[in-house]
């Protein structure tokens, strides 16, 4: 800085050249005298007066001037405003001009370009265009615009040699070596090298050209140099000589390099291009080094150990990873050097994990060499790759590896286990979860935010395992240290502790929990909690307060569900306060059938009716509730209500005609049963037994105790089929009580398995499921309730236990769709866990299998892919990858283009991501996650060519546009991760 500083002083004499003005009086002569002699000063207050006096605007521009020139205070607002004020000024380039030098000395470069360019460079002195065009030159430098640089540093060396000259041929130098261009640069600075200012630097920076121009032997008859430079370039400069010794043959002063023996034009022997290789290696030629390396015609002894390692290294200097996995694993197999195969078998693995996702080189890895230390590195490497990939599960059992945790490791185990419970969470495998949260509880107190939160996960995953005691203690817990407080989860806690007691029994202390989440500001769930209140009263048999808390349920909270209404009509009945019944239960009247609880509000409202003789209106309820419902089992009682109020009023005709309908709408069931019944008393009370002898003749209705079994099994069949889980469960599960050895024992386990699985409680529906399938039996119930429970099992997150259900369900399966299901879902579950043989194996299969679908085959193909690429089997993946990768449009096919995209990208072949980037977008419909991760691999490859404001653009325009799909999406983690970086 105090060079440009000394050079800029010494430039500014030359503006003291004799000016040619027009005949003056002799003051304005005496003041242009101190001007040229530097008195400004003096000048200036001169040239003032003769303003003032005479109004002259020159005088007062020269006045100006001066002022610039002593850098007086306000003088850049006197030259804007004199400037501003006189625009066709002829000094006005002049005060640019010097109000640029002043800029330019304070090292405010951006401004001093701004002034420079407002002179205009014709009308200068010439004794001032030399400055002008070298420091303007230097201020786009100073920015980084090199070309324009170049130009004005150009323009100073066309002009006559003067002061600038020399740092002016220096700069372009610079300029071009900076390009690489080390020819161009070497002319330059040899001439630079004539002025005694810059010939150290610049016979410094001679060197280095003549070194990239492979000018090795330059390089060593001015080893002298290295004794006479500053201390900052003593090292780099030792390493060019290095490495220049080394090409020239100098062992010794080369230390750990290889010598360079030169055939002498005859045909290069084996250990010729080895040689040739090692020293394009030793000196960063890796491109160099590859052609070398590769045309040794045999790598499989102990040089070629070292060609193959090397090799490795160059590959990855050169961004071609994929080569690089080859050359080490190739090294690796060769015994010479035992240390250099376990460093490549160590780096093949690293590569096998970054690539492929292929986790066995490493386990074989450690295997081999037993390397407990870098086991525990190797693993903290996995985990963190696979949570960074937002692979919980991998990253879990990465940790599990670990022998001892640091404090990095473990914050990060902590965070894989959460994770990967919120995932069997999301999956509805809460029992699964519990022990993944008690592990990322396990390393912090109770008062640590995390600890909470994964205690309250646990506490809920125990709630929905109906393991109410440990999850009301957890939950109680968190309540009494004040946790999570100001998030959703601190507000939820007394409400939790409330539904555990409610769901005990324990009504008392839930009423008292739900209160004290009502006296909470926020309670989103008040509605829920004042029901579950009134529930409270109800269940406990004290109906007075249980109708005034639905009654008060109903006014606080309007809505459209009208359990409350249908609860509070309940309580009132039991009160026996029937006009109150029919009161509350009226509110149904105005209401859609749609509406939950309507069918159960219209039946209590009818009986409510016929407690209090409005046998019309109860008439008109039932006609209603059996035309509008889609519930079976409400038409049938409606049509038994009917048939009732029919025969109180001795209408037998039509009360057997209600009863009759029963059996059309549910056969074999309890109501066509107690229908039966009606309709034997009214023939009786007919006085026509023979009626009623036909009828039953013609339907066949005696009885045996076993056909009521099958009836009351039927009722809950047809309950089912009507889609009612919730009460269809409840009708199998008091069946099952009844008949605890009922034939149907088995069947109805498997409808329960159903039930379950339709309302989330999977875990349940795993054991109704396995319940089913213990009992045995010829049923395809049982072959289904194999096939579901491999589903459920796989959709909770245990693929090995899915994988062996669904084995035994494809070789027992006697349905063609189960044994296809079956193998589809082998394939799958292999995939899911890893078992990739396995996965390829039943994916083989399944395309063997003549019905299989489009959608099917594609799969299939993209198991086949993705295991043989876990697998590192490159070559059999992208051969499948490509063809998938011809439908982007599906979810299979687009994330094939991804990874041949990637592919590209890992193979260093850089060039041609963009087109196919372009293409896959053109062509990708909604898949808009593979396509953003195709963003990301271009903005990669523009960042690997140092194109970096094209990639922040490309990151950027991710950024901006995307939105994630889902918890799981990494998208934007990406994209955040690389812009830190740019930055």
């Amino acid at each position: 800085m105090k060079k440009r500083t000394l050079l800029a002083a010494a430039v500014a004499a030359l503006l003291l050249v004799p000016v040619t003005l027009p005949a003056r009086p002799d003051d304005f002569k005496k003041a242009e005298n101190l001007y040229r002699k530097g008195h400004f000063g003096e000048a200036r207050t001169l040239f003032e007066r003769i303003g003032r006096e005479r109004g002259d605007v020159l005088s007062e521009g020269w006045a100006v001037l001066c002022a610039v020139r002593m850098q007086a205070p306000g003088c850049d607002a006197l030259a804007g405003d004199y400037i501003t004020r006189h625009p066709e000024s002829i000094l006005n380039p002049q005060l640019w001009f010097r109000l640029g030098l002043n800029s330019f000395d304070a090292e405010d470069y951006p401004t001093a370009y701004t002034r420079f360019e407002q002179a205009d460079p014709g009308v200068l002195y010439e004794a001032q265009k030399a400055e002008y065009y070298y420091k303007k030159a230097y201020c786009e430098f100073s920015r980084g615009d090199f070309d324009h640089a170049e130009e004005l540093f150009e323009k100073v060396v066309a002009l006559p040699y003067g002061t600038y000259t020399g740092p002016a041929r220096y700069s372009l130098g610079y300029i071009d070596y900076s390009r690489k261009d080390f020819r161009k640069a070497l002319e330059w600075f040899e001439m630079a090298a004539k002025d005694w200012r810059f010939e150290q630097i610049a016979q410094y920076y001679m060197l280095e050209c003549r070194f990239n121009l492979k000018d090795y032997q330059y390089v060593i008859d001015h080893v002298d140099m290295y004794g006479s430079v500053p201390e900052d370039r003593k090292p780099h400069l030792a390493r060019i000589i290095s490495e220049s010794y080394l090409v020239l043959g100098d062992a010794e002063k080369a230390r750990e390099y290889y010598g360079y023996a030169d055939s002498g034009g005859e045909e290069k022997t084996r250990k010729d291009w080895f040689y040739a290789g090692s020293v394009l290696y030793a000196v960063e030629d890796f491109k160099g080094a590859i052609e070398n390396y590769l045309r040794m015609d045999d790598r499989t002894d102990s040089l070629g150990q070292i060609a193959n390692y090397q090799l490795g290294w160059s590959y990855l200097q050169t961004k071609n990873k994929v080569a690089a996995l080859d050359a080490f694993r190739e090294a690796a197999q060769v015994r010479s050097d035992a240390a250099m195969q376990e460093d490549a078998y160590f780096n093949w693995a690293k590569l096998a994990f970054d690539l492929n996702h292929d986790t066995s080189v490493f386990s074989d890895y450690l295997r081999k060499y037993d390397a407990l230390k870098k086991g525990d590195i190797i693993y903290s490497y996995m985990a963190v790759a696979c949570l960074y990939n937002h692979d919980y599960e991998g990253a879990v059992d990465a940790y599990d590896h670990i022998e001892e945790l640091d404090s990095d490791m473990r914050s990060n185990y902590m965070k894989a286990y959460f994770l990967r419970a919120h995932e069997l969470v999301e999956n509805g495998s809460w029992r699964a979860a519990v022990p993944y949260l008690k592990t990322a509880a396990y390393y912090t107190g109770r008062q640590d935010p995390f600890n909470q939160l994964s205690r309250y996960w646990m506490a809920e995953s125990y709630y929905r395992d109906e393991q109410y005691d440990d999850a009301r203690s957890l939950f109680t817990d968190l309540y009494n240290l004040s946790a999570l407080e100001g998030k959703n989860e601190g507000d939820l806690l007394p409400y939790n502790v409330a539904y555990c007691y409610f769901r005990q029994g324990d009504f008392a202390n839930a009423t008292k929990w739900f209160n004290t989440y009502l006296r909470q500001p926020r309670k989103t769930y008040a509605a829920d909690a004042a029901t579950r209140i009134a529930d409270g009263y109800f269940y406990s048999k004290d109906y007075r307060s249980a109708v005034t808390a639905y009654t008060k349920m109903i006014s606080d909270y309007p809505d459209d569900d009208l359990y409350p209404v249908y609860q509070a009509g309940l309580a009132q009945g039991l009160l026996n306060d029937r006009n109150g019944k029919v009161k509350v239960l009226e509110q149904v009247l105005g209401t859609s059938p749609d509406v939950p609880w309507w069918s159960e509000s219209m039946y209590e409202l009818g009986r409510a009716y016929v407690t209090v003789k409005q046998d019309d209106d109860a008439a008109r309820v039932f006609e209603r509730l059996r035309a509008d419902t889609q519930d079976k089992t409400f038409v049938a009682r409606a049509l038994i209500e009917l048939g009732m109020l029919n025969r109180n009023r001795q209408r037998y005709s039509e009360a057997l005609n209600y009863y009759k309908q029963v059996a059309g709408v549910l056969p074999d069931s309890e109501y066509s049963e107690n229908a039966l019944l009606a309709i034997e008393s009214i023939y009786r009370t007919m006085g026509d037994p023979d009626g009623y002898l036909a009828y039953i003749e013609r339907i066949g209705a005696d009885k045996t105790e076993m056909e009521k079994e099958d009836m009351y099994f039927n009722t809950a069949e047809q309950i089912f089929l009507d889609g009612s889980w919730q009460k269809a469960l409840a009708t199998f599960e008091n069946y099952r009580q009844l008949y605890p050895e009922s034939a149907h024992a088995a069947q109805a386990d498997f409808y329960m398995g159903e039930c379950c699985r339709n309302l989330d409680r999977k875990e349940a529906a795993r054991e109704y499921y396995r319940r089913a399938i213990d009992a045995g039996g010829d049923g395809s119930f049982v072959e289904q309730a194999r096939i579901n429970l491999a589903g459920v099992s796989y959709s909770l997150g245990h693929y090995d236990d899915a994988f062996r259900e669904y084995s035994e369900a494809r070789r027992n399966a006697q349905l063609d769709d189960n044994r296809y299901a079956a193998t589809r879902g082998m394939m799958r579950s292999a995939w899911r866990s890893h078992s990739y043989s396995e996965a390829i194996a039943a994916a083989d299969e399944l395309v063997r299998d003549k019905r299989i679908t489009r959608d099917d085959a594609r799969e299939a193909d993209w198991v086949k892919a993705k295991s043989y690429l876990a697998t590192s089997r490159r070559p059999e993946a992208f051969a499948l990858l490509e063809k998938l990768a011809e439908s982007p449009s599906t979810p299979e096919g687009a994330e094939a283009a991804y990874l041949v995209i990637q592919d590209r990208f890992d193979q260093g072949k850089f060039e041609g991501i963009e087109d196919k980037v372009y293409d896959f977008a053109a062509a990708a419909g909604g898949q808009r996650y593979w396509l953003a991760k195709a963003f990301i691999v271009l903005g990669d490859s523009f960042a690997e060519r140092e194109n970096f404001a094209q990639a922040k653009a490309t990151f950027e325009s991710i950024r901006d546009g995307y939105v994630p799909s889902g918890t799981s999406d990494d998208v934007l983690d990406q994209i955040a991760i690389r812009l830190s970086k740019l930055q």
